[in-house]
């Protein structure tokens, strides 16, 4: 058999370097618009390794700096691969600002410089789109289902529907979104769905929606739906027709996203909703009511009590509260409660329900009901039993009811990725600006199981030494000292004066970005710097969208802001980084994977903590230069960058730029 190697170079490659070359068809298509164009060597690397990749079915890990191009540089290869093979290739994205950047700006250029045809579609999952047959259904049972603001919900649905209204028939695009319960009563689900039975199957949206999947090259996802399907497929569940290849841009993001999606959360919310579909005894509104079942309205409402009982158990066994709103679970908790019991004997009687009554869509709903309730009670077991292996379990409190909600995830996510993924997909691309610690993206690789992955740097073409420069405080405390306070008050104070503000000041600790914020509001507004403070009640996109609308904006961020935030131009000229940002090892996810290095003799320090914090600073320092015509300044208020062993890690993961040492005046 002849390797692939020997064999004449593929179309796909061959079309590829036609579009990135020097007057290749990238360059005629702007320079023929009287567009100024400008040829990037990284972008044009970085295509042709990725359409290798493709070609030898391997692994390719690419970090590609701000600038680079890297949409145009992963969906030209892609796409060209894939109707060479007659295949489908995967997007996905963290973000939804990209997902739509891809479909409404980047794939439709592509399609109109490279002149061929191809389909591509963004993906949503099954349950953001109507189902026709629920709706009917809804309506004519809503009296039993839902009270007089629900059903005006459902009428204003309903008459869109009719009307042809609807494009796609998704959520996203209701205008005025419904209740959880109204959409919960009315949209597509898995296991409640009659096919080709269905009277509604030639117009369903779904169904519309999966054949448009399976006519199209391109299908556009997000990083969620992507693990979630990943994890469906394990049960022979997929959500995606098949496909041969896949991106994931913002691949930084994969672990965390994955840690989510491959474990547990519960709580007395999920359940109360199940159970309100069954029978809400608060309302007596539900499948019972409208099918008059007494025994199953009393079982549903003994089953609420039971949820409730049981998640005030979990809070009163944990001490939660005020004081501590989160407790990792270390053996199963000695918590004695019969909602398993009760969740069974319900599931059992809808399963007996569904022979009583011959119309198939209430048997489709209870059916569907039954198998979320099992669902449900599977989960409370493998918490209560701690029985999903290689888990760490945790209950934290959340929301205004400030109820117990019930946790786990993969302490390392990287064995179940090997299997799940790299070892099932021939060619798996991942690309993002911040990928490697020091001078290569084995960490990264590491972490998420791609040990046998090609990997490729190809920088920026930005000219940081022009554009930006360093600057570090000589006389600041460190960050353990008791005045580091006051004297980061004091230092950004006189750094943010400096730059008549546009600027960013990132923290990582809530309460410490709260005290400065008191402490400089008055000087600040006083200078008329449009002043904005996460978690201060504003929104954090009208945030930036203030920020970037104001000649003078200073924002004070947390985490939201460290990453995927743009605001090219003079609006954003400093970035202010206040601690270099170590994770503190106070959430169970990370404690556990602590132990887990330093059961096996490793350090943790070293192999954890210190490269996850070396990514988001360079995260963080990332927001400042985002065009080739930004200048700025970052400002680190450290001193262990400059007083550790550890700290020139983080100066040498930046891109080349001038360093100052600055004194900051006496207030």
């Amino acid at each position: 058999m002849t390797s692939p190697l020997s064999n004449p170079t593929p179309q796909a490659i061959k079309t590829t370097d036609l579009f990135f070359e020097p007057g290749g068809l990238l360059e005629q298509h702007f320079t023929e618009g009287d567009v100024e164009f400008e040829l990037r060597p990284q972008q044009q690397k970085m295509a042709r390794a990725i359409a290798d990749a493709a070609h030898l079915g391997h692994h390719l890990a690419v970090e590609a700096g701000t600038g680079v191009g890297k949409s145009f540089a992963y969906l030209v290869p892609q796409i060209l691969t894939a109707l060479e093979h007659e295949t489908r290739c995967v997007i996905a994205t963290y973000t939804i600002t990209l997902q739509e950047q891809l479909m409404h700006k980047d794939i439709p250029l592509v399609r109109k410089i490279l002149g061929c045809d191809f389909k591509a579609v963004m993906v949503k999952g099954r349950s953001n789109y109507l189902c026709r047959r629920r709706l009917q259904r809804a309506r004519k049972m809503r009296g039993d289902l839902l009270d007089t603001d629900r059903e005006n919900q459902l009428e204003v649905i309903y008459a869109l529907a009719s009307n042809n209204q609807l494009a796609d028939g998704s959520l996203q695009e209701l205008e005025e979104q419904p209740d959880h319960q109204v959409w919960g009563a009315i949209c597509a689900e898995y296991g409640n769905c009659t096919g080709k039975r269905c009277p509604f199957y030639k117009e369903c949206y779904f169904m519309t929606a999966r054949q448009e999947m399976m006519n199209a090259q391109v299908l556009v996802v997000n990083h969620s739906l992507f693990f979630s399907e990943l994890a469906l497929r394990a049960e022979g569940a997929a959500i995606l027709p098949p496909y041969g290849y896949v991106v994931f841009d913002e691949a930084h993001q994969m672990e965390q996203v994955a840690s989510a999606h491959l474990g547990i959360r519960l709580s007395l919310y999920m359940v109360e909703y199940w159970l309100r579909r069954i029978y809400g005894s608060e309302k007596r509104k539900g499948l019972c009511a409208a099918l008059k079942d007494g025994k199953g309205a009393f079982l549903a409402t003994q089953t609420a009590d039971a949820a409730e009982i049981f998640f005030e158990s979990i809070r009163n066994h944990f001490k939660l509260g005020a004081q501590k709103t989160q407790q990792r679970v270390f053996a199963p908790p000695p918590i004695e409660t019969d909602l398993p019991l009760k969740i069974t004997n319900l599931c059992l009687h809808l399963k007996t329900l569904t022979e009583t009554t011959d119309n198939p869509d209430i048997q489709s709903e209870i059916k569907s009901s039954r198998s979320r309730g099992l669902e449900l009670r599977d989960i409370i077991e493998s918490f209560l039993k701690q029985s999903l292996e290689d888990q760490v379990y945790w209950v934290e409190i959340q929301g205004r009811r400030k109820q117990a909600v019930l946790y786990s995830a993969p302490v390392d996510v990287a064995p179940i990725l090997r299997e799940m993924l790299f070892e099932e997909i021939p060619c798996v691309i991942m690309t993002s600006a911040t990928l490697a610690v020091g001078s290569n993206l084995e960490y990264f690789r590491h972490r998420i199981g791609a040990e046998e992955c090609t990997e490729l740097r190809v920088g920026s073409p930005f000219d940081y030494a022009r554009q930006m420069q360093i600057q570090i405080p000589i006389n600041m405390p460190p960050p353990t000292a008791n005045n580091f306070e006051s004297a980061s008050s004091t230092a950004i104070r006189y750094f943010v004066n400096k730059s008549r503000g546009r600027a960013f000041v990132l923290f990582t600790n809530s309460r410490f970005m709260k005290k400065v914020a008191e402490e400089l509001r008055f000087d600040f507004e006083e200078e008329g710097y449009a002043f904005l403070v996460q978690g201060a009640g504003i929104p954090p996109k009208r945030m930036l969208e203030t920020f970037r609308n104001h000649e003078a904006g200073v924002l004070f961020g947390l985490d939201r802001f460290w990453m995927g935030v743009d605001v090219p131009g003079e609006a954003l000229s400093h970035v202010i980084i206040t601690r270099l940002p170590f994770s503190v090892p106070d959430h169970p996810l990370t404690q556990a994977r602590f132990e887990s290095i330093e059961a096996r003799g490793g350090n943790s320090f070293k192999e954890y903590s210190l490269p996850e914090a070396v990514l988001k600073f360079r995260q963080g320092v990332g927001r400042l230069i985002r065009s080739g015509s930004d200048y700025g300044t970052v400002s680190i208020l450290d001193s262990r960058i400059r007083d550790q062993w550890y700290g020139r890690l983080f100066l040498e993961s930046l891109n080349e730029c001038s360093v100052e040492d600055v004194e900051i005046p006496e207030p």
